[in-house]
């Protein structure tokens, strides 16, 4: 029912057009007056269509003007941005790299220290079997090969 009414009004619409122009050629004016109207409605029909793509071209141009505006602004925020980020990825890995640095130092001197604790561990080892190793008589030449069982039998 809407198209209907839609139809009808564009009919309308079209009909009183066509009969405003009928009405102008047909009226009664000399042929030079005629053509003197319909010469003055397209001139304004001409001026109205330039003034509109005027006011279309100013448009287009403000619009243009916006978005060049906006991308320039967007580039700039995505840079800094990037910027932002790039300098917080230095700041972490000059970070990490102190971290690890701190971290081997501490490692070198834990290693250091327990590697002195082994060596004196290793000194007194060293010491108690000197002592477990010296012939309780001191006389004897450190090339006798003798056990001490046989030093038992020697005894007895």
């Amino acid at each position: 029912m809407a198209d209907n009414k839609g139809d009808f009004l564009v009919g309308l619409l079209v009909g009183g057009a066509l009969g405003a122009a009928l009405a102008l050629l047909y009226a009664p004016q000399t042929g030079e007056e005629t053509r003197d109207t319909i010469k003055k409605r397209g001139l304004e029909l001409k001026d109205s269509a330039n003034d509109v793509y005027d006011q279309v071209k100013d448009q287009t141009t403000t619009i243009a003007t916006q978005v060049k505006g906006s991308a320039t602004n967007l580039a700039s925020t995505v840079k800094d941005s990037a910027s932002h980020v790039a300098a917080s990825v230095r700041e972490t890995a000059s970070k990490v790299r102190a971290d690890v640095s701190e971290g081997a130092a501490s490692v070198k001197e834990t290693a250091t220290a327990e590697a002195e604790v082994v060596k004196q561990a290793a000194k007194e080892e060293a010491g108690r079997v000197k002592q477990v190793a010296k012939p309780s008589d001191e006389s004897a030449p450190l090339g006798d090969n003798t056990s001490p069982d046989q030093n038992t039998d020697a005894s007895t």
